[in-house]
């Protein structure tokens, strides 16, 4: 009877360090569920944060868009009345100088293309 006793010992034991075993490992399942739901978290507030850089960065890159276009438009215009202008012009001699239209066109045609340069 002692090799009964001995082996329902045994086996006390081995249920109990069963037992333990499981119940340690649910613990240790609920620490890591708990470590992923926070870098979950974490991520999402990054994301989240990135999220709203990029929607800054989108609209201010569709408005200076829609600010170039504007200001592409306003000198084709501009570029295309001078080409008319200067296509229409009676040619000078050789031997004459511009008279002041000329200049004052040419002058007009210099100051827009500094100031588009000065806004770039």
């Amino acid at each position: 009877m002692p090799w009964v006793r001995i082996g329902i010992g045994a086996g006390a034991l081995a249920i109990a360090f069963l037992a333990g075993w499981t119940t340690n490992g649910w613990r240790k399942d609920a620490e890591i569920a708990e470590l992923t739901a926070a870098r979950a978290k974490a991520d999402l507030t990054t994301v989240t944060q990135a999220l709203g850089e990029l929607r800054a960065a989108s609209a201010d890159i569709r408005a200076r868009a829609d600010e170039y276009r504007g200001i592409s438009t306003q000198l084709d215009a501009a570029a295309s009345a001078i080409k008319k202008e200067l296509k229409n012009a009676k040619p000078l001699p050789a031997d004459c100088r511009p008279d002041d239209f000329r200049v004052r066109k040419l002058s007009d045609a210099v100051d827009a293309a500094k100031q588009a340069a000065a806004a770039r």
